[in-house]
């Protein structure tokens, strides 16, 4: 049997750019289908924050890495170079992987407006960049500009904070496999946990198959 997992994130958050590659694997390895869902870290009634920079390390203290660092090593990736656009929200690019689905190409359209973000800096929020983009993969182009337009699937796209965390999504990328959430997870920690859904599945069906065979 197939396994779809439900995969929140969204485009301008780093830890998802590595969560991109890691829903790929899980399809290659597992057969998985991956449906993303978008969960806006910032829509368009949440503020900004303003960064501020911490206390400055003491310049005899050799660094160490972040939480971010070693998933990048568990990975063994590096992150692109490209500059991006600043405090860009997503919502259109939301809308457009919805609207992908409606023909059957989510998957496609999600990875190549990611690839646009993250390795040209491309402004994947702005409509004609995502029908430029689209072009090719998306049949009906002027269906999904109207789908940007209108917000015909706003409803489909779950905002920070408090939505997201009703939902119990505190942090993007949450791949929701066998029932648990695994949030900002290695490979390895998603792959026990689908190779354990799948070796649940086989058995429950070859359990079946015996009571039918009596």
């Amino acid at each position: 049997m197939a396994l779809t997992i439900p995969v929140a994130h969204d485009f301008i958050c780093p830890w998802c750019w590595v969560g991109l590659f890691q829903a790929k694997r899980l399809e290659a390895d597992f057969g998985a289908t991956i449906d993303w869902v978008g969960y806006e870290l910032f829509p368009d009634e949440l503020e900004w924050p303003d960064w501020k920079p911490g206390a400055p390390a003491p310049e005899n203290k050799p660094a160490t890495p972040s939480r971010f660092d070693l998933m990048l090593a568990a990975e063994q990736m590096k992150m692109p170079t490209a500059e991006r656009p600043h405090k860009m929200r997503t919502h259109n690019a939301h809308e457009a992987v919805e609207y992908a689905k409606t023909e059957g190409v989510a998957n496609e359209l999600n990875e190549i407006l990611y690839r646009a973000l993250w390795e040209r800096g491309e402004e994947i929020n702005n409509p004609e960049v995502i029908l430029r983009l689209a072009k090719g993969t998306i049949k009906d182009l002027d269906a999904l500009k109207s789908a940007i337009e209108n917000r015909t699937f706003a409803a489909n796209i779950i905002g920070f904070d408090d939505p997201a965390y009703a939902l119990g999504v505190y942090n993007v990328p949450t791949f929701f496999i066998n029932g648990k959430r695994y949030a900002e997870q290695p490979y390895i920690a998603l792959s026990e946990a689908v190779a354990g859904e799948v070796a649940a599945e086989e058995e429950f069906f070859a359990d079946e198959g015996e009571v039918c065979a009596l």
